[in-house]
């Protein structure tokens, strides 16, 4: 691994999993630029030994799954190079780690889901649609290549948003082609799907040859997710949401010594569709949808952590889930007696990139706004900041102390025993999992 790589795998190094673990798409091991599928091939012959141990191989092919044989028998008809997930890709032993959870019951784990700190940590959903609107040109309606920055384990990266093409139709009938970036409502799909993708045959994980992961699912039940965290949708719009989910796509970048390392890839890189004659012929048939690289590596890698989905999605903004969010990243050491944990006005504007008012009190009044609602959810005990004032009163720099309440200690503590849980289960080829998809708590 060269030196440019080593910041970004600095998380791994800090956790218990072994060293064979740790080796990542997410290092970044290589000079120049590279599209992922190049990128993808530097991954350590480790690594993919530990994927074969986990999971047999079948000399005569994939074994299609029944939940997706029909969908993909377009997909082969058109020489498609997307191998269907088989039925071991719906269990094998890395998606089991990645479905189990640390909980008592069948309740509690219905709250729960899995974050992935990098791809989490990437402000990708940052454009609303009212700024989209300002942005596009009216008579073509395209929009520019946005480019963000942001800052992941104190390294410098910026990410560059392409967006997606998609086909309109007007009252009068008519169609127009119009461009959208993925914001607030791509990224509920994406944390719903995300939770279909937690449970017992419906997430899939493939190992040999390339390592995909994704999820089966139908849309009765994708709208019933979001109906359910009280997000409802309707048929079109979560259509047109998985649309700009495939079309769009996102580069990261690290610089180093003058050299741009880049990833590239769509934010769900293959989408299966079911139409409505597939499921008049087979009702088992199922839309599929393969997860950005990001998260296959996460599941590799086991560099996911869980955390209260429900909670989460019942939050109000998109700054109050993302707050919401990077604490249950970042703040794995809550406890009582334990400092508040202190994060900067500076690090919420640049790594959300949620706060664009061009009034700062503006941006400030929606921060408070957002602690507030966190603490009323039951995140927080309380919180305070503190405000460094320059010439003329003019704030200079905020320091928010959050103190975080009770039950997200419990939550905490809960994801960190089963972070311990997975790198024992890794290194000793156990399974801590009960009958119903949950590991007790102790």
């Amino acid at each position: 691994m060269t030196k440019s790589a080593s910041n970004l795998v600095e998380q791994a190094g800090q956790s218990d999993v072994g060293h064979e673990l740790k080796q990542t798409l997410l290092s970044f091991d290589f000079d120049g630029e590279a599209d992922l599928t190049e990128t993808s091939k530097q991954l350590s012959e480790t690594a993919k030994a530990h994927g074969a141990a986990q999971q047999p191989v079948s000399t005569s092919g994939p074994v299609k799954s029944k939940k997706v044989k029909a969908i993909f028998t377009q997909i082969e008809d058109a020489s498609s190079k997307v191998d269907p997930p088989g039925d071991d890709d719906f269990n094998n032993k890395q998606l089991t780690l990645f479905q189990n959870f640390l909980c008592n019951n069948k309740h509690e784990r219905d709250l729960l889901s899995n974050t992935v700190e990098l791809w989490d940590s990437i402000p990708r959903f940052s454009v609303t649609r009212r700024q989209q609107n300002a942005m596009r040109d009216e008579k073509t309606g395209s929009l520019p290549i946005h480019t963000i920055n942001f800052n992941y384990m104190g390294a410098a990266f910026r990410a560059e948003i392409r967006p997606a093409k998609v086909t309109e139709i007007s009252e009068d009938g008519s169609t127009r082609t119009v461009e959208y970036y993925p914001s607030n409502r791509e990224e509920l799909v994406e944390d719903a799907l995300r939770k279909i993708a937690s449970r017992q045959s419906y997430g899939f994980f493939q190992q040999l040859p390339n390592e995909a992961s994704g999820v089966a699912f139908s849309m009765y039940e994708l709208r019933g997710e979001l109906a359910k965290q009280n997000h409802t949708m309707s048929f079109q719009e979560i259509v047109q949401s998985l649309d700009i989910l495939h079309f769009s796509s996102i580069s990261v970048f690290k610089d180093n010594d003058g050299k741009a390392g880049r990833i590239s890839a769509a934010y769900l890189p293959e989408l299966a569709a079911v139409s409505s004659k597939q499921i008049k012929d087979d009702p088992s048939s199922k839309w599929v949808v393969h997860f950005h690289p990001f998260i296959t590596q996460g599941i590799m890698t086991l560099t996911y952590r869980q955390f209260n989905y429900k909670l989460m999605m019942s939050l109000s903004t998109q700054l109050s889930r993302w707050l919401h969010k990077y604490l249950c990243m970042k703040f794995t050491q809550a406890g009582l007696g334990i400092p508040p944990f202190e994060i900067h006005y500076k690090t919420i504007q640049r790594d959300s990139g949620l706060l664009k008012a061009k009034h700062q009190p503006t941006n400030y009044a929606d921060t408070a706004k957002a602690f507030d609602e966190l603490k009323e959810k039951g995140v927080l005990s309380c919180w305070k900041c503190n405000k460094t004032i320059g010439p003329r009163g003019k704030v200079l720099g905020i320091v928010y102390l959050l103190t975080p309440s009770s039950e997200f200690i419990k939550e905490a503590k809960a994801a960190n025993k089963r972070q311990s849980d997975l790198a024992t289960a890794a290194l000793c080829k156990t399974l801590p999992r009960a009958s119903n998809g949950t590991s007790k708590k102790r």
